[in-house]
This record gives structure tokens, sequence and C-alpha cells, in this order.
């Protein structure tokens, strides 16, 4: 009986290995590119302009100058990053967000598959030990083999993480992966050794996206609480914690001028904080609606297809309301304070931080702690037939999710995701062998696409949207258009046709093109051909615009 009940714990484990890998590996050089999942990983940083007016183009550093090496600091991804001869090599993704997680990828990528195949899958293997953290935080907060194996199957079965483990979003995985690892080694008594395990990993976290922080340290506090520790090796880990990613800012900062409007705190809107904080119960709801039912965001994301946030919402509220009430009366689960702590903090410095409801991406790390409170409610039922008869239903319910997911993925209509039409945009450019210059794209999302697609070509595309960006009048989006075809042959020009919940502030597609139309006569140009490439719904979704030759 001992000798089996040892056994139980890495079978189940292995069971959820095989689902989340079944779930996870397959079409990893299949579906579409995201600009920024493949920019941090691309051997060189993609050209883009600057700006394009009257007085010309401009390029964003490296480009601006020629054959250039050492450190360089520019505005597109990644931002801080050193050029070698043989690549160059991210050191900070955003000013928050360091390549630690990216490192990972670049190294395991190679193994894994070419291309951004292996790169999505060095993000499953991520996606991998975030579940077996899960399972692993469960039973150290005095969860049963039976309730830890559903909080984890709940994560493999979220369409969440689902999404982001197949991307190449290494950074942001890899800081839910070290914030669940924080929380397993706090959720025992802190000796000397792992205060210090504890501040490494914490730094870990931060470093790998500062944000991270928001959902991390409340739920690390309570825990540290929760377990009796005494201040001075709490004080340890986090002061350990909060010193390396501190240091390595400001040496950072001191030894390298970064590029305008790319330093860690450089965007944070601190008039704005107070006006923000009106957001913040608009955050908390679009928040408990992700962790709920993440299809509420993906579903129109990728198919372009309506989903209630109501069901939801309603059931997220539910266990934050239970949650709140149980802990008033003391008899709530660590997993359910951590819960509560997290996703109050998480509401209120995403309002801060963005003021923006749909901005959920600090919700992401909420999931793990969501289940957790979830089982820990669960835990709490008097009889079992009830508790196995609600995690069967809830469990179900969670797979439904899933499958939905996938369903739609088959009918994808957002050219950001659409491996078919961007695959074939490609093919149908190798086709015409473009030289230096005759590729623009016009669209964010454009960037890092080709070159993912076609690593080997040697003349890298034209990426013209920060001087097209939405917002800017007619004139000077044609005084945009006039001068990159002045300055580049620009024989081919790739525009999104299909709709795009995340375009934002980039790009007026529509109007660039319109812009285009009336740029060409100045230019003595002409449009002589279009194609269209359909996304895997049938729609078409991106375009190829082939002019005629400069004169």
């Amino acid at each position: 009986m001992k000798s089996s009940a040892r056994l139980a714990a890495p079978a189940l484990l292995v069971g959820l290995a095989a689902v989340h890998l079944a779930l996870a590996w397959p079409g990893a050089g299949e579906r579409g590119v995201i600009a920024e999942e493949i920019t941090p990983y691309l051997a060189r940083h993609p050209v883009v302009l600057a700006s394009a007016d009257g007085g010309g183009v401009r390029l964003l550093p490296p480009h601006d100058r020629p054959e250039h090496r050492g450190w360089v600091s520019t505005a597109q991804w990644p931002n801080l990053a050193y050029v070698g001869d043989s690549r160059t090599w991210p050191l900070l993704i955003k000013g928050h967000q360091s390549a630690l997680g990216t490192w990972y990828g670049i190294a395991a990528a190679p193994v894994l598959g070419d291309g951004i195949a292996g790169v999505r899958r060095s993000s499953v293997l991520l996606g991998l030990a975030l579940v077996g953290l899960v399972f692993a935080l469960a039973r150290r907060l005095g969860l049963g083999l039976a309730l830890a194996s559903a909080a984890a199957l709940a994560c493999v079965l979220s369409p969440g993480l689902l999404f982001f483990a197949r991307t190449g979003y290494g950074f942001e995985l890899a800081s839910r992966v070290a914030m669940l690892a924080a929380l397993v080694i706090a959720a025992r008594p802190l000796t000397t050794a792992r205060s210090l395990a504890l501040g490494l990993v914490l730094a870990a976290a931060i470093l790998c996206r500062a944000t991270i922080a928001v959902t991390l340290v409340p739920a690390l506090l309570l825990l540290l609480v929760a377990r009796g520790n005494s201040v001075r090796r709490p004080a340890l880990a986090l002061g350990l914690g909060a010193a390396i990613p501190l240091l390595f800012a400001l040496v950072v900062q001191l030894a390298i001028p970064l590029h305008e409007g790319t330093a860690p705190a450089a965007k944070l809107p601190l008039a704005d904080l107070a006006h923000r904080t009106a957001a913040a119960p608009a955050t908390l709801a679009a928040q408990l609606a992700w962790i709920a039912d993440p299809n509420t965001i993906l579903l129109p994301l990728v198919a372009d297809l309506a989903r209630s946030p109501l069901l939801g919402l309603v059931f997220g509220t539910a266990v934050l309301a239970l949650a709140l009430a149980r802990w008033w009366r003391a008899r709530a689960g660590d997993g359910e304070c951590m819960f509560v702590a997290a996703i109050l903090g998480n509401a209120l410095c995403g309002a801060w931080l963005y003021g923006d409801p749909q901005q959920f991406q600090l919700g992401m790390a909420l999931e793990p702690l969501f289940v957790l409170a979830v089982a820990h409610q669960l835990h709490s039922l008097r009889s079992p037939r009830i508790a196995a008869l609600a995690i069967a239903a809830l469990l179900a319910a969670r797979a439904w999710q899933c499958g939905v997911l996938l369903a739609a993925e088959r009918t994808v209509g957002n050219p950001m995701l659409s491996g078919a039409a961007q695959r074939q945009l490609t093919a149908a450019l190798l086709g015409h062998h473009p030289g230096p210059g005759d590729i623009v794209t016009t669209t964010y999302n454009h960037v890092g696409m080709l070159e993912a697609w076609a690593p080997q070509s040697p003349h890298p595309p034209i990426h013209a949207y920060r001087a097209l960006r939405r917002g800017r009048d007619d004139a000077a989006a044609i005084s945009a258009w006039t001068a990159i075809l002045r300055a580049y042959p620009a024989r081919f020009i790739v525009v999104s046709t299909g709709p795009n919940l995340f375009d934002g502030p980039f790009t007026d597609n529509a109007a660039t093109e319109r812009a285009l139309h009336s740029a060409l006569p100045a230019a003595a140009r002409r449009i002589v051909a279009r194609r269209e490439f359909a996304c895997e719904s049938g729609r078409p979704c991106l375009a190829l615009l082939e002019l005629s030759p400069p004169p």
C-alpha cells in the first residue's frame, strides 16, 4: 500500500504531462506568427522606419548606421541587445522585461525544431513546468492528490495557458514559472538556505517581467505570514528578490544609454494614477471573466467570434466573493487568501499601468491561483460525493472551453494568427525574388512575420508601421508614402485586410491603403497586381500589392 501511494504522485504527473503535450505540442510550425512572440528570437533586429516625411526616411537603430556591432538600444523589440557577428543577443525585451526567459528559448529551440517551431516547443515545456509547479504547490498547501491533480488538470485544459504555451512568449511564461516556484518554496517554513533560494527565484520572476510582482508579492507575503516565519528570513528573501532586479536596472541604465521611452519606468503614468484608479473595478471584472473563461478574449481575437463575458464573470465573482467570506470567518484556505490578495492588487495595478480593462496581460498570472482557490473551496465541502461531482463538472466545463478554442483555430480570421495566409504570402513574395528595399509592410503585426517564415532571405522587409501609425492626417500619411517610394524600390506592399482585435493604435489599414493610392501618381507608380490571401476561415485577411517599377 505504501509503495503504491508513493507511485501515485509520479503517475499522476506523467498523465498530466501527457495531456499537456498532446494538446500543446502539435502544430508548432503551422500557426501564424505574432510580432511580439518572434522579434525577441530573431537573429537580427527587423528593419523598422522611425519616421518618413518630407525630410526623407529614418531607420530605427541598429539599421540607422552601417555594420553596427556592440550594444544597441532601440524602440523596436528587443529594446536593448548586443549585436554580435553571428546574431543579436537580447538583454531587455522591454524596459521591464529582461530576456531571461528568451535565452532559454534561444538555447533550446535548435534542439526542438527549426525556426518558429523550436521556439514554440520551448514554450510548451515552460507550460509543462508550470503545470508541475501547480501540482506541487497544491500539495504543499495541504490538498490531497485528487484535488492537486484536478487543479493542475484545470490549468492544462485552460484555453489561456494552452494559447500562450504554444507561442514564443518565453518572458511571460518564464515569469509565471518562477512565480509558482517562489510560492512552492515559501509554502514551507523558511530556513536560511530556503530564504536565499526564494530570493533568487523571486528576482528571476521580476527580471523576466517586472509586472509579475503585482500578482506574486501579495500572494507571497500572505503565505510567508501564514507559515509563521520570523521577520529576519522573509526580509532576507524579499530584500534579495528586490535588490537583484533593481541593481540590474541601475547598472544597465548607467552603462548603456537607453532609447527614449524604453527605460524600465519610462511609461509609468504617475500624473494619471488618481484618474486611472476609477478603472480598477472594470479591470477587476475583466480579469475575473478572463480567468474563469479565457475564451472571452481569445475567440474574438482568433476567429472574430462574439463571446459574452457574463458566465465567466459570474463564476469568477462567485469564487472571489466566497473566498472573501471564508477569509472573514477565518475558514479560507491558503489558496483562497493568495487569490484574493493577488487579484485585488492585480486589478488596481492593472488600472494604474494601462487604464484600459481590455489590456488583460496582468491577469494571465492569476490563473494558477484561481484554480487553487477553487480547489480549496471544493476541499471544504462536507460531502465527498458532492465534491467529486463538482470537480467532474468543472473539469468538463474546462475541457469544453479548450475544445471551443481548438475548433475556433480551424477557422482563424485574424491575419496575425493565420499560418495559412502568412505562408502563402511569403511563398508568393519569394517567388518574385525580391531585392533590397523591395518589400514594405504596413502594420505592427507584420514585424517578424516574413523574417520567421523565410529566415534565409537575404533582403529583409522594410517595416513602415511607425511612419504610418493611426492618428496621422491624410496629408501626413501621403507624405510618408511619398518619402518611402523615393527611398526604396518598394515593389511589393503587404497590407492586412482581416480583423485583428489588438491592432490597437498602430495602424488604420484602410487609411494606409488609401494614402498609398493617393501617393502613387506623384511617384509615377501604379498598382499592377493585387493578390489576396485567405485565412483558415476562407475570408481574405492579407493582401500583396505589386507596384510598377520606379521610373
